[in-house]
């Protein structure tokens, strides 16, 4: 196996949990999965989550019968369950967090089959629009005939956070007791108190722009695919590849250890072959896309690009200048998702009278300043210290440390240019899959409820927090000044 840095963005502290991992064995009890569509979501989902959680689970045990029939992130058409997650995880991880049959030596039980049985650690059911996880066996009518997928794919989340937690060891929030959500009317409560949505499956689905193909982007994607719709287009923007250290994969959920190097948007098409999700690719940029020929595009988007007119956008990008770009083609409706630590929000923008539009608090870094102020903190340390910062991130060390050390350095100057690129990094932040999938879950929740039609009626920002286990629903002012709500930038007057 290659050395990869598969677990690097959600190794890095985070608040409220602790520094190291104790690595644990899973065991998830399945049962029978054949014709129980909805079982087949949480395995299929709950397996890619887990698989990626490198340093933290150790092997996935898996206790299961049947075939699976809905389509998977590296396959479709019925197969074998046991060999179904097998091949997923092989498929994510290179083989290096096995799935294999149940054996005794589990240190978790995680029970989906939703028949109440004793003897689990943890106990989780989805199914419609609502997803529910305990410490005890559930006291509620499952619900089990319904088809979707996004409450089992949340429920799949919260499994995977608690997993996480207990492993890292847990200093602020709350571990799971009997908690339910439902993504149709954004509350937590009791599985029987809480309502559920429309059916989804066969539903039509009016073509619309995904910009951002990584983690939440690819989320999204998984789960318009597994929904079933009965038609949708789906034109999807990125000019970013997996990076070489693998470290886009322990959230990329469309991604597996070949798609090293290659660009996202090569997922994205894969995935949309598998699963018949209509749709088209660009491996670019939004400008380039707006600039460039559009072979293939649905009549409708063509016809309203010609009117310099965009409906409906998903914004699934973590640059702020990239919002700004997608906030500057004035789509009527933005739906964002991002995450934050162990935060996952979504935000639906254009609906709500006077509340924030993508581009009013997402404004972007002054990145030349603050590489200046790096480079400035670079040449005050001591030469030890120095030394110390630079080992290992540049590619001639002894060059640069002569350039730092330099009263007047020249432009040009041998080992500038390690300087300069070191300093002009952003460092990556904290990134995990179940946040990442639980934010493209609240995204397309909302496209969900735009399209039925219920969205006036609710507040625009959905936001789930891992560490106590909340969700709630606000909303954000438009920020004073901001040309796009000012409509100084706006020639359609939105």
């Amino acid at each position: 196996m290659t050395d990869l840095a598969l677990g690097d963005r959600h190794s890095r502290p985070i608040d409220g949990l602790g520094k190291e991992a104790e690595m644990i064995t899973v065991l998830l009890r399945v049962g029978s999965v054949t014709g129980k569509v909805n079982r087949q979501h949480m395995l299929v989902c709950l397996t890619n989550l887990t698989a990626r959680l490198h340093g933290v689970v150790r092997a996935i045990q898996v206790d299961v019968e049947g075939d699976i029939s809905v389509v998977r992130p590296n396959g479709a058409g019925p197969i074998n369950a046991m060999e179904g997650v097998e091949n997923l995880a092989t498929w994510a991880n290179g083989g290096r967090i096995s799935v294999l049959p149940e054996d005794g030596t589990a240190d978790i039980i995680v029970d989906l089959t939703g028949e109440g049985a004793s003897g689990a650690d943890l106990y989780c059911w989805g199914a419609g629009w609502k997803a529910w996880i305990g410490h005890e066996p559930h006291r509620f009518g499952r619900g089990s005939d319904r088809q979707e997928c996004i409450g089992p794919y949340l429920a799949a989340c919260l499994v995977a956070g608690e997993l996480f937690k207990r492993a890292k060891g847990l200093r602020k929030g709350r571990f799971a007791d009997d908690d339910a959500y439902s993504l149709w009317d954004g509350s937590a409560g009791r599985w029987d108190d809480l309502d559920d949505g429309p059916n989804l499956v066969g539903s039509h689905l009016r073509p619309l722009y995904l910009i951002g193909a990584g983690a939440v982007g690819q989320g999204f994607i998984q789960i318009l695919g597994a929904s079933e719709l009965a038609d949708t287009f789906v034109v999807s923007v990125d000019h970013d590849h997996h990076d070489k250290e693998g470290t886009n994969l322990n959230r990329c959920f469309l991604a597996g250890i070949a798609d090293i190097g290659h660009l996202k948007t090569d997922a994205v098409a894969r995935y949309r072959a598998l699963s018949g999700l209509g749709g088209m690719e660009h491996a670019g940029t939004l400008r380039g896309y707006i600039k460039g020929l559009r072979l293939g595009l649905h009549p409708q988007l063509a016809e309203a690009e010609a009117n310099d007119e965009f409906d409906l956008v998903i914004s699934a990008v973590d640059i702020d200048t990239s919002r700004q770009d997608i906030q500057g083609l004035h789509p009527r409706i933005v739906m964002g998702g991002s995450t934050d630590s162990l935060r996952a929000q979504s935000v639906t923008y254009g609906l709500v009278e006077g509340t924030e539009c993508l581009g009013c608090w997402n404004v972007p870094n002054d990145y030349v300043a603050s590489a200046a102020e790096r480079e400035a903190a670079l040449r005050a340390m001591s030469e030890a210290d120095r030394r110390r910062e630079l080992a290992g991130h540049v590619d001639d060390l002894d060059a640069a440390m002569a350039f730092l050390a330099s009263k007047q350095p020249k432009c040009g100057q041998i080992g500038e240019r390690d300087v300069k690129s070191f300093v002009g990094r952003i460092a990556p932040e904290f990134s995990v899959s179940f946040v990442s999938m639980t934010a493209a879950i609240l995204t397309a929740a909302g496209l969900f409820r735009v399209v039925s039609g219920e969205t006036e009626l609710r507040s625009p920002k959905t936001v789930f927090q891992f560490k106590n286990l909340s969700m709630t629903e606000t909303a954000t002012p438009r920020r004073d000044g901001c040309p796009y709500c000012s409509g100084k930038q706006n020639p359609r007057g939105r």
